[in-house]
């Protein structure tokens, strides 16, 4: 009677660790068929926004500072016009701008002039930065901007 008892013991044993295989099986079914969360991306777009805005250069680098101003705030009017026509309402996070120019230190004074009044509205909280972009005989014709959005 003494081997009949365990015989029992196993045989409910392995019955026992089916049903519990059983029950595990349906919880992961019932954990994955719940609808995926969409969850709102946080980041920055991969793909910048390009933009090349011509300016006179002697206008932008003028020692006249009401006259740089005035040219400065054109090119800064014509960043946000275009932006806003292209991504309306999006958030600017990095602004990368090269200014056209035969020499690189004036490059480098035009990028860093044209991006200067970029501080409010959607540029408010962006990282700036002033390259230049070597073109011979350019007298500074254009800057070139890069600006990656938030997502």
């Amino acid at each position: 009677m003494l081997g009949f008892g365990r015989q029992v013991s196993f045989g409910l044993a392995g019955w026992l660790w089916a049903d519990l295989l059983l029950g595990l099986f349906a919880i992961f079914l019932a954990a994955n068929a719940v609808a995926p969360q969409v969850v709102a991306k946080q980041g920055i777009d991969p793909k910048p926004v390009e933009l090349r805005i011509a300016v006179t250069g002697s206008l932008l680098l003028s020692d006249d500072p009401a006259v740089a101003a005035a040219e400065q705030q054109r090119v800064a009017d014509a960043v946000r016009s275009q932006l806003a026509s292209v991504a309306p309402g999006r958030r600017v996070a990095i602004v990368f701008a090269y200014g056209s120019h035969a020499e690189a230190a004036q490059g480098d004074r035009m990028a860093a002039l044209a991006i200067a009044p970029l501080v409010d509205g959607q540029f408010a909280g962006a990282v700036l930065r002033a390259y230049h972009e070597l073109n011979p005989d350019d007298p500074g014709s254009s800057v070139a901007f890069e600006i990656y959005l938030n997502e």
